[in-house]
């Protein structure tokens, strides 16, 4: 199981350096479905929510220090929006282990479409990635980092792939920046959502550990190469990436 987990998280960190986000919306769907595949055991939404909320920790850390040095973080907006985000996460992740499992995954489900519906326009993306003519929009900062962190301690995802489209259609971010900001917000998220997920005992070390082992090294490929790659191609990517995801995710929760 620990080799296994080690190579699945290893898809995560590259993720999330790449686009933005801690990770756990790749590792939620991997986690639940490749071990009984190979036949090494299964987990379930409650030990996969805690395991990939302490991922998510780790590769958030680290990616927010690389995308600083690129230039790519709004500090101000990362403390207005994550504050709330890592109040509301750690009222999440305490709420999850009163939550049934079934209702975890659906909310999941529902989670990885919105960013469908909320996400811009490609020509908006492509004309507003200039850091230099960044203006945010702080109303409603505070409302999106609260309501971003409920749902992410809940189902133990940071939150990224929501809060990225969120910060460039209602805060008016520049892609690349809200992929680095994305992940300085999430890790406020994530250190309170771990918290709570510590507090509760529903971590399970044995399997976080091989998980923080495999992802954190890849979160260093991942922000590297979102350093040298248009927004057009990282707007399609991210789409791309919730497409896969959303059709995993309703089909177990659809034949489950």
């Amino acid at each position: 199981m620990a080799l296994t987990l080690f190579f699945i998280s290893c898809i995560g960190g590259l993720v999330s350096g790449l686009l933005g986000v801690g990770g756990a919306v790749v590792l939620i769907p991997l986690l639940l479905s490749i071990p009984p595949l190979l036949g090494v055991g299964a987990l379930d939404i409650h030990s996969v929510s805690a395991i990939t909320m302490i991922q998510v920790l780790a590769t958030s850390t680290l990616g927010t220090f690389i995308h600083r040095r690129a230039g790519n973080i709004h500090t101000p907006s990362i403390i207005t929006i994550g504050l709330p985000m890592g109040l509301c996460a750690l009222l999440g992740a305490v709420l999850s282990s009163y939550v049934a499992a079934d209702v975890l995954l659906i909310v999941f489900g529902v989670l990885v479409l919105v960013p469908f519906f909320i996400f811009p326009p490609k020509e908006k993306t492509a004309s507003n990635d200039r850091a230099g003519s960044f203006r945010p929009h702080s109303r409603g900062g505070v409302v999106v980092g609260a309501a971003v962190g409920l749902v992410s301690g809940l189902v133990g995802a940071g939150g990224g792939f929501v809060l990225v489209p969120l910060l460039v259609t209602v805060l008016n971010f520049p892609l690349k920046m809200a992929v680095g900001s994305s992940l300085g917000i999430v890790l406020i998220g994530a250190l309170l959502g771990s918290a709570g997920k510590i507090a509760t005992l529903q971590v399970q070390w044995s399997y976080a550990v091989p998980v923080l082992l495999g992802s954190v090294p890849m979160v260093h490929l991942g922000s590297s190469l979102c350093r040298h790659l248009p927004a057009r191609y990282i707007r399609f990517m991210f789409l791309t990436l919730l497409i896969l995801v959303a059709l995993d995710t309703w089909k177990n929760i659809l034949l489950h």
